[in-house]
């Protein structure tokens, strides 16, 4: 069995202490010294180093040679190729990806992070076959977002598949993309739809996402998702909040830049207290992933309304003095919290 350097130490301290204890035999102690190896964490670095390299290679190399929309639409027109032959044969190359990432997962079940080159191949193909497929099949311009939902869709369920956490990642970017042009063209191309702005109907998104892990919990064969669903939607339901703590519930982008950001106190304030509960939460309750991203929101929060309300008129130097005696009386509570826990 091999194990690295640190496993190696706690290991060998724990034989040493039975030892020491007359718990185990010298004999066994020795055998159970040589049951295990160092692990090589040069040869780990360099292969991590290799496979970073392999994956921005081959990125690069697919954009330069497929992302290039001259390029396919070249050899499209020169073989007489329709739309709907090129999305057959980009369909042709993701199946082809997924089936040898389906593979390589059941001969070579450590090696997860080389099965995620495969992954980034199969998100690329598909995008580029469903694309061609719409345009094929589509009259017209049509609903941009059906695109997005098809590939939403198409993501998810090779993620299940292929139980991988960075297809579902790209699944719920694609939904995202989804909901905001879907809603755009429910709404006629207006900036708002049910008398939501961007930034709130982002906002709702995200909570959605972040409250359906606990029902993705639930499912057995989608238990490994939880954590990553709850992460993504978390950090969209963030990024949305604080972009309507800068913006309101405002549709018209040059109405807003008119108006003194003042204007928009009631939504600044609503994120900080939403912020503040979530923070409260996580420290009682050690909910650590959300914690730590409503610590480093918070932060951006600060930062924000400083530069909305206190840049001209407040002293750089009294801020972030009062800044820094906020952060040194959060961080006292954090101890006070984690010893109330702790005993």
């Amino acid at each position: 069995m091999e194990l690295d350097k640190k496993e190696a130490e706690v290991v060998n301290r724990a034989i040493q202490s039975w030892e020491d204890e007359s718990r185990i035999s010298k004999e066994l102690a020795t055998e159970l010294r040589r049951s295990y190896s160092v692990r090589n964490a040069n040869v780990d670095a360099i292969a991590i180093y290799a496979l970073i390299s392999a994956v921005s290679c081959g990125l690069l190399a697919f954009g330069a040679l497929v992302l290039d929309e001259k390029w396919i639409e070249l050899l499209r027109k020169r073989w007489g190729f329709s739309e709907n032959i090129v999305g057959i044969l980009f369909t042709l190359v993701a199946g082809l990806f997924v089936y040898l990432a389906r593979r390589r997962m059941s001969n070579a079940r450590g090696a997860k992070a080389t099965t995620e080159v495969y992954n980034i191949a199969i998100i690329l193909s598909v995008a580029i076959a469903i694309t061609y497929w719409t345009r094929g099949l589509l009259d017209g311009p049509g609903n941009y977002a059906l695109p997005l939902l098809f590939a939403a869709l198409a993501y998810a369920g090779v993620a299940i598949f292929l139980r991988s956490t960075l297809l579902w990642v790209t699944a719920i970017i694609a939904l995202a993309g989804w909901w905001g042009a879907q809603t755009h063209y429910w709404s006629g191309g207006n900036f708002r739809f049910l008398g939501m702005n961007y930034p709130l109907r982002m906002t709702v998104f995200g909570l959605v996402i972040w409250a359906s892990s606990s029902v993705i919990g639930q499912i057995r064969p989608l238990v490994f998702l939880k954590d990553v669903t709850y992460t993504v939607g978390l950090f969209l339901f963030l990024v949305a909040g604080w972009t309507l703590s800068i913006f309101g519930n405002y549709a018209d982008y040059e109405g807003w830049k008119a108006l003194k950001q003042s204007h928009f106190w009631f939504w600044a304030l609503s994120f900080t207290l939403v912020l503040a509960g979530m923070l409260y939460y996580a420290f009682q309750y050690k909910q650590e992933i959300l914690r730590d991203l409503c610590l480093v929101f918070f932060l951006l929060n600060i930062y924000t309304r400083y530069f909305e309300y206190f840049w001209d008129r407040t002293n750089a130097g009294i801020f972030f003095a009062l800044l820094a005696l906020s952060f040194w009386f959060v961080a006292k509570k954090a101890e006070q919290w984690r010893g109330k826990t702790a005993g």
